[in-house]
């Protein structure tokens, strides 16, 4: 195997590793019991993963009806945000676990996870950015490119201390925290994808958009539907 493939999987596990660390400190901050902390930080990976795989699969799918041949690839970590939440939600649930708080306690370190993620890209040379005069190489172009990844990174790990921060508030208002970061991240997202670069047979586009970029704007969406849902729920006087 491609050692710069081996190092790219490696930043995901690294990035694994430190979302469940912050995720675990945050936690036990908030005063979670370590045995249930463990079992959520244990099902927020499990479907951090499911959330990946499905939705390198969603990407695939959806470009293979524009012509495209269907082929296995990659994970894509932008699904493990969207995905897992939701798939977090019945255990939550089962177990009698705060959904809300949980939400919360994982968003920081999702954006961990993200920004180790697109170190790994900037490695193998996936992912990469427009041609610039002044850039770097990547295995795929002979001309020096845009280092979109390492700027993506960046702003994932800012995000991921903004987040902190802000759950850290005593203003904060619980479950708010990761549909509002969603909502930062589409908009961060959908920008940066007008510095990156595709191959010919990617540049699939839907209503003037890349496949990413719909998506950004979907989490901009669910993100914003989420908080007027939960502002109604608050304002929805108790039985």
């Amino acid at each position: 195997m491609d050692i710069k493939l081996i190092i790219y999987y490696l930043c995901i596990l690294l990035g694994a590793v430190l979302s469940a660390f912050i995720g675990f400190i945050i936690g036990r901050k908030k005063a979670l019991p370590k045995k249930t902390l463990i079992i959520f930080i244990s099902f927020a990976l499990i479907t951090g993963i499911i959330g990946a795989v499905l939705m390198a699969q969603l990407q695939n799918f959806i470009m293979s009806l524009t012509g495209l041949p269907y082929s296995m690839s990659r994970l894509r970590i932008f699904g493990g945000l969207l995905f897992t939440p939701v798939f977090i939600y019945f255990p939550v649930k089962y177990l009698g676990g705060d959904y809300k708080n949980i939400t919360d306690i994982f968003t920081p370190g999702l954006y961990a996870l993200l920004g180790c993620s697109k170190i790994g890209c900037a490695v193998y040379g996936c992912c990469y950015g427009i041609e610039c005069a002044v850039g770097v190489t990547t295995q795929f172009e002979d001309h020096t490119v845009f280092p979109v990844q390492l700027l993506e990174s960046i702003l994932c790990f800012i995000l991921c201390i903004a987040a902190y921060f802000v759950l850290m508030n005593k203003k904060h208002r619980k479950g708010t925290l990761y549909p509002l970061f969603i909502i930062l991240y589409g908009i961060m997202r959908f920008l940066v994808e007008f510095l990156r670069c595709y191959p010919l047979e990617e540049r699939t586009y839907f209503f003037g958009m890349n496949f990413w970029q719909l998506f950004s704007i979907i989490s901009i969406v669910v993100g914003i539907v989420w908080l007027i849902l939960l502002k109604k729920k608050q304002k929805t006087p108790p039985r």
